[in-house]
Order: structure tokens, then sequence, then C-alpha cells
């Protein structure tokens, strides 16, 4: 596989009511873990060497805030800016110095034609060591983003940032940076918005382990636990986290390689889906409405004029 553009999500910036209400859940009931701190704004790591894969915002409404994006170093953040300004993207920085609190490294920000902000960098401090625990989450996984305007919008990935199109499907499409399946997918509904993020925890026992802590923190599962009967083949547990948005543990999900992987198209879903409850062991099968609220943005203020909480933190 060639060297990407963009490598990976390294994670997302949410906006919500209560920090501290909110960090405990994190923490607590997630498995997350605090990294560093600043005025309003709390960092959380997973047990990989990533600097952090969820920020939070102290702000009037919770809101999704955007996605950050991995690149290889320096030299292709600039040329990725000065593709985004060629492109005609709504870029809200120059590549600049970011803030040490959130890790550092060298970046900028831009919009995608519905108005969601991405925040591309290199050069990120890493933690020296994994934490030995596979009962929490690892790695960011994907982010799930209802497209207003969807053609435009996996074009605006494909094209400037050098994602690739994994799989179609009549409700979502599914776009890979790395091995992974996907870590970007535009669900085909109202937005625009965040569908659902994702949090890949090491193995099914993990997952499991997880799934249960939560419940015992008082939270329902939404969905699951079980095995997508389609793209990425991942298992999953989902959940409503306290600001409304929906979030979900997963694992196994299915790796790629770019020379041999066949793109299947909606038809052949249709025509080739080995469950089409969703479920390739025909456990989860329902989601609850209150899943189906969140994946549609009904419990959480989107994309609410909060751009001024994100930049403060990150332009360092």
């Amino acid at each position: 596989m060639s060297v990407r553009n963009i490598i990976a999500v390294r994670g997302l910036n949410l906006a919500v009511r209560d920090l501290e209400a909110s960090t405990k859940f994190y923490q607590n009931g997630w498995g997350l873990e605090e990294v560093s701190r600043g005025e309003g704004v709390v960092y959380l790591r997973a047990t990989g060497t990533e600097h952090h894969v969820l920020a939070l915002h102290e702000a009037p409404q919770s809101a999704f805030l955007g996605t950050r994006l991995a690149a290889p170093d320096k030299a292709t953040v600039d040329a990725i800016h000065a593709r985004a300004v060629g492109f005609g993207a709504d870029v809200i920085s120059r590549p600049h110095v970011l803030s040490a609190q959130a890790g550092g490294g060298y970046g900028f920000g831009f919009r995608t034609p519905d108005g969601i902000t991405q925040w591309v960098s290199s050069d990120v401090a890493a933690h020296q060591d994994a934490i030995d625990d596979n009962h929490r989450p690892n790695k960011f996984s994907h982010v799930v983003i209802r497209a207003a305007n969807f053609p435009t919008l996996q074009s605006f990935y494909t094209d400037l940032l050098d994602f690739r199109l994994s799989d179609e499907t009549d409700g979502i499409d599914f776009l890979r940076c790395s091995r992974d399946h996907h870590s970007v997918a535009l669900a085909k509904a109202a937005g625009p918005g965040l569908h659902h993020m994702a949090f890949e925890v090491p193995n099914l026992d993990g997952l499991m382990y997880a799934s249960g802590n939560m419940r015992t923190q008082g939270y329902d599962v939404e969905l699951g636990v079980g095995r997508h009967s389609g793209p990425g083949n991942n298992i999953f547990s989902f959940f409503v986290e306290p600001n409304g948005f929906a979030i979900e543990y997963t694992t196994e999900m299915e790796q790629v390689d770019d020379a041999t992987y066949p793109k299947r198209s909606a038809q052949w879903w249709r025509d080739n889906r080995p469950n089409k409850s969703g479920c390739a062991w025909g456990m989860a099968t329902k989601k609850s409405e209150r899943l189906l609220s969140a994946r549609a943005g009904k419990l959480v203020s989107e994309l609410n004029g909060c751009d001024a909480v994100i930049s403060k933190h990150l332009a360092g």
C-alpha cells in the first residue's frame, strides 16, 4: 500500500455542556484516560500511543466540532493545504504549530462542503508506551457522518484527501485511508452532522467486558452485541452517551489491501448480503428508538457556531 496523504483518523472534537460530567463518563464508563487539560477543554487518550482520541470542549450546547486527521509529515500537511486552497475548500487557517496541550505538532483547519471542520496534522506527540489493558479502547476506529450533499462530500474525501472508496450500500458508503476497511463513512441521511463515532477494542472479550462495564454504569446497549453482515465485517455494540451522541465499541475490522480488494457496489450488497437483518449472527437486529434519534442528530445541537471554541485550543 502506497503512502497516503491521510494515514489515520486521530479522533474527534466534541462540544459538551458539562465538561466534568462528560469527562467522568468517558473515563469511568467508556474507558479513556485524561492526558491533559486547559481552560475549558479536556484531552482523553485510549490505550494506544496516539496523544488523544477525544477532545471535550465546554460550550453552551453539545455539538460535533469536527474530525482530526493524521498526515505522515509536515510536507504532506503543506501539500494538502495548497490543494485545499486550489480545491476551493473553506480553509480556516494556514499550517502552524498546534497547541502543546493537544500534543503539539503542525497542522491547519478547513471545512468540508457541508461545513464540518477537519484538522490535518503531523508530528503530534505520541505516548512512549501503550497501556496493557485489553478491556478498554486502544484507538479511534471510525467516524460516520450524515451527508447533506452526498456526491460532493464523497468527492471531497477521495479527490482532496486521497481516501479510497471501499464499498457502497444503499445507506452508507465506506472510505478508507489505511488497511482498516473504513475510517470515514458517509451516511445518506439528512445532515450535516455526526451519525456515530466508533472506538476499537482489541478483541471480542474486550468488547464484551467494556460493554458489560457500560451496563454496570447504567447505560443500556442500544444495539448489539453483533457482527455486521456487510462492509467491514466488524463486531459492534452501540450506546448513547450523556450528551446525546451515538457511540460504538468495535473490533475485528476487516483489513484491506489496495491491490486485491474488490470494491462492491450497492447493487452487489443487495444481491449478496449474507444476512439482510444487518447482523451476521442474527442477534443484533433491532435498533432502539434512542439510538435512531442519536444517529439522526435529534439529541444534540449540530454545528452551532462553536468553531471559535476549537480554534482557540488547537491554534497554540
